[in-house]
């Protein structure tokens, strides 16, 4: 502070004019001037800080917001309208980014902002498209054309104007087209493919279609199937057959209200049990089951509109069980009834038909009557006679059918009456049971010819004496054989067995036993020929020896020999692949170890003894596990050889 207080006077000297070596400053006046420093230091920082201020103080102060709803826009300037173009845009809505399209749009086309004008516009007409395409996906059509069609055609953006309402016609039709064909299908009761089409909703590109219209056809399909539901027991009844249960389908279709989506599928159940009830009528007509029809008649429902077809039933039915009572008042009533069937019925025609066939039958009924007559004593005279009345009744005569049926029984009694006796003869000579009795009741027997009532009856009796005398004759050779076979003499038992011959009862017999016995000549014939083989001890001998072997089953005589020879050459086997391996040929040991079949007892050593060899020809200590090798098995056994 002091020096700055000489600087200061020093300074003051020298406008003064006096040398500063020369004058002396007294201490009253230095205090003076200290004094007056102060003051305007302190001027000064006041002045600054009054004129920083004022200045901050205009430079944050902000002009005022233009009114734009009150400027008058024919004197209005561009940036005016620029910047109460952007603030209406703002808004967000159709009518004021129209709005401020429109207010800078009048400005011409060379003006130096149309740069930045055009970018505008550009932006609040994409706007627009925007959300025209919101009103879109919320489900409105018409009016997102309505205002993607208000954009200016002197926008660019309206270029894509055409494309997008396209698009989303595009879109609309194949929504209306899929809700169109899932309704179809729910009309067909078909909710699997309604279900399939409905799930294409999900892909358009519309919100309104893939939530709200999806959920609604959901909605429509879920309650569909819940009414198809109650058609499942209509569906379970009309499965099966029958009067009683195509009557309950009617019923519980019926229950369908028509605004259902099941009332298509309920009426075509109600069509399909009326098609198969009229066509079990048809049937009952054509097999002329007129109880059945009269029945059926009597049972259906007056809901389905079948009043005259089953008055024409009654009536019919009525002159059916008429006309089979066969009589000829009964034959007349059910001419009349059938009368009673009007022309223009469907059933017209089969009355008409009926009627003329009972006319004819009252001739035919009295003819068959006297033939019965005939019949009654009988006697063979009065049945030729029976039949030679009733074949008098023509082909072409409705009661020819009944006629021959009735000559049919009348030859069969006769047949039996003729035959009887020979037949009962035959069997009084059987009854007594020696072969020479047999052998004559079965030539007895053989008298009654084919076709005839009895022929069946003897020739079964007729079998049943052969099979005995068969038995009689063959049984002892059978257990010749067996006794020579249990001796172990085979070759002649198989001799003796093959005596009977085939088509005797006991031949099935004879040749099981032959092929038991010619199995254990095979299995001696084996063995022998192993054991000559085997005593080469040759490893290739061995070999051949145990694969020879190993065809004798163990059940045949031979087997348990043969099982201990297989042991036995194993172990040698074996005993050959060491040497073997102890020469070094460590591969050539170990096939000839796998050779060793599972069910000898040397498998188990052979298969430790293999490992060991193996173990040979690894590296010492590998990196990694060497892969497993895939083993052969032995071509006869079900086991892995080691």
């Amino acid at each position: 502070m002091a020096k700055n207080y000489k600087r200061l006077a020093t300074k003051t000297l020298k406008l003064s004019g006096q040398p500063s070596g020369t004058m002396e400053i007294q201490p009253g006046r230095e205090e003076q001037s200290k004094f007056n420093w102060r003051v305007w230091a302190a001027i000064l920082v006041l002045a600054s800080g009054s004129i920083g201020f004022t200045a901050t103080s205009l430079l944050l102060k902000l002009p005022q917001a233009p009114n734009c709803p009150r400027i008058f826009w024919p004197i209005a300037s561009a940036s005016m309208r620029l910047y109460c173009a952007q603030l209406e845009a703002q808004k967000k809505t159709v009518d004021s980014l129209l709005k401020a399209i429109s207010l800078v749009e009048a400005l011409p086309s060379d003006h130096p902002l149309r740069t930045e004008i055009n970018r505008n516009v550009e932006e609040w007409a994409l706007d627009i498209l925007s959300i025209a395409e919101e009103e879109f996906q919320k489900g409105d059509l018409e009016k997102s054309i309505a205002i993607a069609k208000k954009i200016p055609e002197q926008v660019e953006a309206h270029n894509l104007i055409e494309q997008r309402i396209e698009r989303w016609r595009s879109i609309w039709s194949k929504g209306e087209g899929i809700f169109s064909e899932v309704e179809q299908h729910l009309r067909d009761s078909d909710w699997n493919l309604a279900f399939r089409s409905a799930i294409e909703l999900l892909n358009l590109d519309n919100k309104y279609w893939a939530t709200t219209k999806y959920d609604e056809i959901v909605q429509k399909i879920q309650l569909a199937r819940e009414e198809s539901s109650k058609l499942d027991a209509a569906y379970v009844f009309l499965r099966r057959y029958g009067l009683d249960n195509w009557l309950k389908a009617i019923e519980e279709a019926q229950k369908i209200n028509s605004s259902s989506y099941a009332y298509q599928e309920a009426q075509n159940l109600i069509g399909k049990a009326k098609d198969k009830l009229l066509s079990y009528v048809q049937t009952l007509i054509k097999n002329r089951s007129w109880n059945e029809l009269q029945q059926v008649a009597d049972r259906i429902p007056e809901n389905l509109v079948l009043t005259e077809e089953v008055k024409d039933w009654k009536a019919l039915a009525s002159a059916g069980i008429d006309a089979q009572t066969g009589t000829v008042d009964t034959l007349q009533a059910a001419i009349l009834s059938a009368e009673e069937i009007a022309a223009d019925s469907p059933l017209y025609d089969t009355a008409q038909e009926l009627i003329s066939r009972w006319k004819q039958e009252v001739d035919d009924v009295k003819v068959l009557s006297q033939a019965k007559d005939l019949a009654v004593s009988g006697t063979v005279e009065d049945l030729h006679a029976a039949i030679a009345k009733a074949d008098s009744i023509p082909t072409s005569n409705p009661r020819y059918q009944q006629a021959q049926q009735q000559i049919r029984e009348w030859n069969r009694q006769i047949e039996v009456t003729e035959d009887q006796p020979i037949l009962d003869q035959a069997q009084s000579l059987a009854s007594r049971g020696d072969l020479d009795a047999l052998r004559e009741a079965i030539s007895q027997a053989s008298l009654i010819a084919s076709g005839r009532a009895l022929y069946p009856q003897a020739q079964e009796e007729i079998r049943d004496w052969r099979t005995t005398i068969e038995r009689s004759e063959d049984r002892p050779l059978l257990d010749q054989a067996m006794a020579l076979g249990n001796a172990k003499d085979y070759p002649n038992a198989i001799n003796t067995a093959e005596q009977i011959r085939r088509g005797r009862v006991l031949y099935p017999e004879a040749q099981a036993n032959i092929n038991n016995w010619r199995r254990e000549i095979k299995a001696q014939q084996d063995l022998q020929q192993a054991y000559a083989i085997a005593q080469a001890r040759t490893s290739e001998a061995l070999v051949t020896a145990i694969t020879i072997i190993r065809r004798i089953p163990s059940s045949t005589d031979v087997g348990t020999q043969s099982r201990q020879a297989l042991d036995r050459w194993s172990y040698q086997l074996l005993d050959i692949a060491s040497t073997t391996a102890n020469q070094g040929l460590i591969e050539e040991a170990i096939k000839l170890g796998r050779i060793i079949p599972p069910e000898s007892s040397a498998y188990q050593s052979a298969k430790a003894q293999i490992q060991q060899w193996r173990s040979l020809l690894q590296p010492p200590t590998p990196a990694t596990p060497p892969p497993s090798v895939t083993e052969t098995t032995y071509p006869a056994s079900s086991e892995q050889t080691p």
